[in-house]
């Protein structure tokens, strides 16, 4: 629905260590132990430290294997940003893409602290 915010509107992410994955039947939500959240409505990609590349496409119900257990505990060092793509770069090499599309429903959100209404992006 919309594109994803420049990387300095983003450089809060940084520091942030996953705590929690959690999963629907139509989405996924990654919380952070130091505060905020992303909810993935739309497909995403998880890379593993050797290169390996899961596409999910959020239906966890029907999907294939899941294997984001790896993300726990994983700190976000860096972010590259492009208008419908942000990877979230972890400490161990992994990676956690997300995408958005230009269109009529939202994509997903990223909270800025545990407190939701402190803000959110929609994108």
């Amino acid at each position: 629905m919309h594109p994803f915010p420049t990387s300095a509107d983003l450089n809060f992410l940084i520091g942030k260590e996953i705590g929690q994955i959690c999963l629907d039947p139509s989405s996924v939500q990654i919380l952070f132990w130091n505060g905020g959240r992303i909810h993935i409505d739309y497909d995403f990609e998880h890379v593993t430290d050797n290169g390996d590349c899961y596409l999910y496409d959020c239906t966890a119900h029907a999907g294939q294997p899941l294997l984001l257990h790896r993300l726990i505990a994983k700190v976000v060092t860096s972010l590259d940003v492009t208008p419908l793509r942000l990877s979230l770069n972890l400490n161990d090499g992994q990676k956690l893409i997300l995408h958005s599309e230009e269109g009529p429903f939202e994509c997903g959100q990223i909270w800025l602290a545990d407190h939701l209404a402190e803000g959110y992006i929609i994108y």
